[in-house]
């Protein structure tokens, strides 16, 4: 799925200390069973025993387990009410929820009395989720921790009607999900069945921000009295990833591809458009202005041909409070535009390493010239944490 904000809004001010919280397993416990609570506490809640005598390196092994890491999905009122529009005709019918979390939608879809429903993920959160749904009573629901072809086997349904994947990555087809949901189509879904989402679409916009570009590039001309030019190069090669204000947007909006996961090959086949793509785009300026960086979001589409009143468009907006967060790249040269200026270009994905989150990202860009005659051609590498 693509990148989430993290922290919350609400969870920390600047300056402001984070509070430790004292727990204490035998309250969580509650007539749960001790042994997977106590699991629960110390990996999927508190430190792991890795991570008492964590490197910089393994503290990244697996981040989507802390709970701070969670509350965006469970908060996010938005991707909830349109997950709810397919989960209102869930009754009777299987569910599989690929990369669950928390397992939030999935016990909704329980609640809702789906026959029976699957949620998995490589996380240990899932064994917090488990105990969640033990002390509410849920019998319909599963819970497994790992690979997808290594735990199907142990599903309780082998075929599903609904499979939900957030599949889509920053540049629609770079998240490692991809794999999971396009195995899942091919060999999990029942006849009839339905992908959830099953379209995505990425939008690119123009903006300016000199004084972002002078903190994160020009910052490196005067370091303490150091000169670190060559940082100024790595700097231009990175994708950032940050949240836009909506004051420094300054051309139109532009949808530039669309992908679906029902049109897509097997997720064996290497040599296919999940890979990557190149594809052209336009955006006009707004205002007189100059474009420092191009910045790109994604949406999801779900379009069920059984149920028109489940279907969904989870969009975002460029400057509003998204919970998938927009990815920029810095242009190599600024490019000057006045009101009503075409800025054209190409924008080119492939993905290097779906496993690690690698992917390289290639944009060409160029005015009109009724300013200056400019072109900015940059190659940049994204690698999602």
């Amino acid at each position: 799925m693509p990148f989430r904000k993290n922290p919350p809004p609400y969870e920390l001010g600047q300056g402001q200390q984070r509070k430790k919280k004292n727990f204490n397993t035998r309250e969580v416990a509650n007539g749960a069973s001790s042994t997977l609570t106590r699991t629960v506490a110390n990996e999927s809640l508190l430190a792991t025993e890795g991570e008492k005598n964590a490197t910089s390196k393994s503290l990244y092994g697996d981040p989507t387990a802390r709970i701070s890491s969670n509350l965006y999905s469970i908060n996010d009122r938005i991707r909830l009410r349109a997950y709810q529009s397919v989960l209102k005709g869930i009754k009777g019918k299987s569910l599989l929820h690929i990369g669950c979390g928390m397992g939030l939608i999935s016990l909704m879809a329980a609640r809702n009395l789906a026959s029976a429903v699957v949620a998995i993920d490589h996380s240990a959160i899932v064994d917090a989720a488990q105990v969640v749904a033990k002390q509410n009573g849920l019998q319909n629901i599963s819970f497994f921790r790992g690979s997808l072809r290594e735990m199907m086997g142990n599903f309780p349904v082998k075929k599903f009607d609904v499979i939900l994947c957030e599949w889509m990555g920053t540049f629609l087809v770079n998240d490692p999900l991809l794999e999971d949901a396009l195995f899942a189509r091919d060999n999990l879904l029942a006849e009839n069945g339905v992908m959830c989402p099953d379209s995505s679409s990425i939008h690119i916009v123009g903006v300016s921000d000199y004084a972002f570009y002078l903190d994160t590039v020009e910052y490196w001309s005067n370091v303490y009295g150091f000169k670190m030019e060559p940082m100024k190069g790595l700097v231009r090669q990175e994708v950032e990833t940050c949240a836009i204000p909506a004051s420094n947007i300054v051309t139109s909006t532009s949808l530039i591809h669309t992908v679906n996961i029902t049109e897509f090959r097997d997720a064996d086949n290497k040599d296919t458009d999940e890979n990557g793509f190149t594809v052209p785009f336009s955006v006009r300026a707004t205002c007189n202005t100059t474009v420092n960086y191009l910045t790109f979001f994604v949406d999801a589409t779900f379009t069920n041909p059984h149920d028109p009143g489940a279907n969904f468009v989870i969009g975002i907006r460029p400057g509003g409070n998204n919970a998938w967060t927009e990815t920029s790249v810095g242009l190599s040269q600024p490019l000057p535009l006045k009101c009503g200026e075409t800025l054209s270009g190409e924008l080119r994905v492939r993905v290097l390493n779906r496993e690690r989150g690698v992917t390289l990202v290639e944009v060409t860009a160029q005015t009109d010239g009724k300013v200056l005659a400019e072109k900015s051609t940059g190659s940049y590498t994204y690698q999602r944490f």
